[in-house]
């Protein structure tokens, strides 16, 4: 009888991890784009391969190197979208400054 009870107990400790392990958010995934434009709480992008994604922004979306926290259309950025299209965090990626290259007529 000790034994059918430890294993009962085992058994039921192993179920409940799975079940937890179940609940767990997916991972999220990174993506690289172009701001095309707002639709309501959605922003609309367009990634490198060309496909249209619908990025759904909350007030708990971090949003880094944006004044205001306003994107502007031709903005590129880097999101990170669950696979139900929630952005948690979105980052501006600022374009190379150009510091190696010698402007046109300075020479």
């Amino acid at each position: 009888m000790p034994i059918l009870l430890a294993l009962f107990l085992a058994f039921t400790v192993v179920t409940q991890a799975e079940a937890i392990e179940g609940s767990q958010p997916a991972a999220a995934s990174a993506v690289k784009c172009d701001v095309l434009y707002w639709e309501g709480e959605e922003l609309i992008v367009k990634e490198i391969s060309g496909r249209e994604l619908r990025l759904r922004v909350t007030p708990e979306t971090k949003i880094e190197g944006v004044a205001g926290g306003r994107l502007k259309t031709g903005d590129k950025i880097t999101a990170q979208v669950t696979p139900d299209g929630l952005a948690l965090s979105i980052a501006l990626q600022i374009p190379d400054s150009g510091a190696g290259v010698t402007p046109p007529g300075s020479r």
